[in-house]
């Protein structure tokens, strides 16, 4: 785990720096906190684009965008030579955006009067952004402790005390109200998400008319609802036929919303309800139309230099761009900032209009009135609305609410996946055997081995421990047994029926795999050549074997291995003859015992060497037992009790919040899709107004905690979810049955026709 940066930590290492530690800094640190890549622009023999002290680099994806980081003291003067030495060689960039370890003074000044007379749009992120935004990733603080940590090293010298910033999580309520809501969820309580789904399911029904024939199935109803969104895709399908079956019943809250034809199993909106959708519709363009108006109205009054036809009309366009990212980037805070403004400013919208106007290529002086214009009207959208204005921004802010509910958050995704990276992982015999029976399914069913695969990817240490390793290697042998006193007689006869019931799931495996013909040359020849894909089979019954299936799963899962002996060092030895001797009485098996009782002690054990009881982290513990056991639960309660924590893992809770989660990008594509569209107005009417209060009242009761008390209501709330095996995650369905190799297989191989 990498440690927070303390503010006067990172203020007296930036005071310090020198030159080219700082440019090697900031290019790790900012490439990675926007999302893109920088690429050294070379020296002489390129044109000589590389100012004296300090080189220039350019953004990847965009050849006239450029980046230069320097501790020089005078970055006006910086800024002027850096442009003017570009253009001297050649390059025309329309954005410079400069980094200083240094503190610039009234920076947005600088930056608009370099922006004019430069003909480039400037960004200036100067020492103070550096010190803000250093711990919001993890990619920022091992860059420092990379490139900056030298410059503090004489602090220990005299002792410091250990000062804990809150991190972007923190200081953002969105992880605190959404873990609220996925506790509220753990025995059952979908009203949110239902309340959700029902509103979807109405919208994509909107053109049904049984008059004309119009009726949509099941498919037909969630492939409209992914064509809009889909992000929420893996959270709507699970739900979709029960919320439609239950919009059918009359006693549906306001009565019956959805006709159901039970005998073709199709869908429709009633005449009624048709109607209704048919005049919200109208009022929707109409207030979006109102709004464009009001826009137009404000340019008029404001009478800014240079803003014609043309950039009025880019004006509003940014205008409402802007007021999308601003729901992306602060969602909860700029949607309880809309309900409960109260005079107070709303500083980030500027940095959203700044990102809006270069994302547009709206760059040097072309984007000074268009951005003047954008300015003025959200000044007066935000603290002087009309009627019509305020109307629209309560519909974004609940359709904002509606996205947030559905896990397409993009901050919540960077949450996990950021947590996730923090993870010290000892994996259960159960996780890697049901991984290497997925060997034979599509890619995408794989969910065992994707959840395993995404975790490293994300940061996780994923740990082999050698009592695990040997239980592994015992199933097989175990299989291998099976395979010769009872099944290699009649192997060349195997039908579904037969294979379905062998006792093991690695034997099911390759049985479901010999009978299924889809599978071509990858069908396994027999059953030596099905081992083969782990080990060598002449050495399963050797000491070797230990060793071959190691090195495999080291290979195939990123995984790090710990001996028996590294375990055994963490824990006491009294505890762990007792805790096994405690156990034996479950397990019927003495090594079978004692290997449970080696790693669940092995967890307290790290956790205690890691010192993460003493280091604070909104993530809660980083080291579990991830396993699906539990049979251990109930006799190792006192354990638990004496260390205040749960040490197991339940495998649905990174199952759900990583494989079933969409990607970042994805998110934020369908938040730019929605916002500010003439779809998000109308699903902002599908979104319950008592479930968008509900978040509000989260978000003021997260506001009203101060951060050391959100930290700690995080890192708790988390470690519940970590460890219940009581929470149902309703989108899992789907998915575990997708995964389980004997249900996949029931749709992949046929049974014998006996007729």
């Amino acid at each position: 785990m990498v440690d927070r940066i303390p503010v006067d930590v990172a203020r007296i290492a930036l005071d310090n720096v020198e030159g080219f530690p700082f440019e090697r800094f900031a290019n790790a640190f900012y490439a990675s906190l926007i999302g893109t890549t920088f690429v050294p622009l070379g020296g002489i023999k390129d044109g000589g684009a590389d100012a004296r002290d300090g080189e220039i680099f350019q953004d990847a994806n965009r050849p006239d965008a450029f980046y230069q980081a320097s501790v020089e003291v005078d970055a006006e003067a910086k800024i002027r030579r850096t442009v003017n030495r570009l253009k001297e060689f050649g390059r025309t960039p329309r954005t410079l955006i400069y980094l200083t370890s240094r503190t610039v003074k009234y920076s947005d000044r600088v930056e608009r009067q370099l922006t004019e007379d430069l003909d480039v749009t400037v960004v200036i992120r100067d020492g103070d952004y550096i010190i803000a935004h250093l711990n919001d990733d993890i990619a920022g603080r091992v860059a420092f402790d990379e490139h900056l940590r030298t410059y503090t090293d004489f602090l220990r010298k005299v002792g410091s005390s250990r000062i804990i910033s809150a991190s972007k999580h923190v200081r953002s309520p969105a992880a605190f109200v959404f873990l609220s809501q996925e506790l509220e969820r753990r025995t059952g309580n979908e009203k949110l998400v239902d309340s959700v789904v029902d509103s979807l399911a109405l919208w994509a029904l909107e053109a049904t008319d049984p008059d004309a024939g119009i009726l949509y199935d099941i498919e037909r109803i969630q492939q409209i609802i992914d064509e809009g969104l889909p992000s929420v895709k893996n959270l709507v399908r699970p739900r979709l036929r029960n919320r439609l079956e239950r919009m059918a019943d009359k006693n549906y809250k306001g009565g019956r919303a959805v006709n159901w034809h039970r005998k073709d199993n199709v869908f429709c909106l009633p005449y009624e309800m048709r109607q209704r959708i048919e005049e919200e519709n109208t009022a929707d363009e109409t207030l979006r139309l109102d709004v464009l108006a009001s826009f137009d109205d404000r340019l008029q009054e404001a009478k800014i230099k240079g803003l014609g036809d043309v950039r009025k009309r880019q004006a509003k366009e940014i205008a409402l761009r802007t007021l999308q990212l601003a729901f992306e980037r602060n969602g909860l805070e700029f949607a309880a900032f809309l309900r409960d403004n109260e005079n107070s400013d709303y500083a980030t919208i500027t940095d959203s209009l700044a990102a809006a106007l270069i994302e547009r290529g709206l760059t040097g002086r072309d984007s000074t009135a268009v951005g003047d214009g954008a300015f003025h009207i959200l000044r007066g959208v935000l603290y002087d609305s009309m009627d019509v204005e305020r109307r629209y921004l309560q519909r974004l802010s609940r359709t904002y609410a509606l996205l947030f509910t559905l896990n397409t958050e993009p901050s919540l995704i960077d949450f996990f996946q950021e947590m996730t990276g923090e993870f010290r992982l000892y994996v259960g015999a159960d996780q890697v055997v049901r991984a290497l029976s997925e060997h034979y399914l599509e890619e995408s069913d794989r969910m065992t081995t994707n959840t395993l695969l995404m975790a490293g990817q994300l940061g996780a240490k994923l740990i082999l421990a050698e009592p695990v390793l040997d239980e592994v290697v015992h199933h097989l042998r175990i299989c291998d047994f099976q395979y010769k006193n009872h099944v290699a007689e009649v192997d060349e006869y195997m039908n579904y029926e037969v294979a379905r019931n062998a006792p093991h799931i690695m034997l099911r495996t390759y049985l479901y795999a010999r009978i299924n013909q889809d599978l071509g040359a990858r069908r396994p020849k027999s059953w030596p050549a099905f081992i083969k894909n782990f080990c060598t089979y002449s050495d399963l019954h050797k000491e070797y074997a230990f060793e071959d299936v190691r090195r495999y799963l080291q290979s195939k899962f990123c995984l790090t291995f710990e001996s028996t002996e590294d375990l055994e060092s963490v824990v006491d030895p009294v505890q762990l003859d007792s805790l096994a001797a405690a156990l034996e009485e479950v397990k019927k098996d003495h090594n079978l015992a004692r290997h449970d009782a080696l790693l669940a002690l092995a967890v307290y054990g790290h956790r205690r060497r890691r010192k993460e009881t003493s280091n604070v982290s909104e993530f809660g513990y980083a080291t579990w037992w991830l396993t699906s056991e539990t049979k251990i639960l109930q006799h190792t309660r006192e354990v638990v009790r004496k260390h205040r924590a749960r040490y197991v893992m339940r495998p649905d809770f990174l199952l759900n919040f990583l494989t079933l989660a969409p990607s970042a990008a994805t998110a934020r594509k369908t938040f730019k899709e929605v916002f500010p569209s003439l779809l998000g107005i109308k699903l902002a009417r599908r979104m319950n107004v008592d479930t968008f209060d509900e978040i509000m009242d989260s978000v003021s009761e997260a506001t009203n905690l101060d951060e050391a008390r959100r930290t700690a209501e995080i890192a708790k709330s988390l470690d519940k979810l970590k460890s219940d095996f009581t929470r149902q995650y309703t989108n899992l369905g789907a998915a575990n049955r997708r995964a389980d190799v004997d249900l996949v297989a029931e749709r992949s191989v046929k049974p014998p026709d006996f007729s």
